[in-house]
């Protein structure tokens, strides 16, 4: 990994939990807590069969988007920001 040009005390090793995001079953934290807290006020406003199959769906779509962009939440949260500005 080193070189011969390495100049000593400029290469630090930067570790791989750094670098990537913090997900929870293949969603991403924040959708995941969402979606399970989601699923939870369905399934006690009176909905309880469709809190499960409902939850786990949205559990899929996330871990779907995630394996294309990790941080898709983040994305669309700054897209939601800016989409006044973005009027035809």
């Amino acid at each position: 990994m080193r070189d011969a040009n390495d100049i000593p005390g400029f290469l630090a090793p930067v570790r791989q939990a750094l670098a990537q995001p913090i997900l929870m079953g293949g969603a991403p934290r924040a959708y995941a807590i969402l979606n399970g807290t989601m699923a939870a006020i369905i399934a006690f406003a009176g909905a309880p069969l469709w809190a499960l199959p409902l939850g786990i769906i949205c559990h899929f779509i996330g871990v779907f988007l995630a394996k294309r962009d990790p941080d898709f939440v983040e994305v669309l949260r700054r897209a939601m920001k800016i989409a006044a500005r973005l009027e035809c």
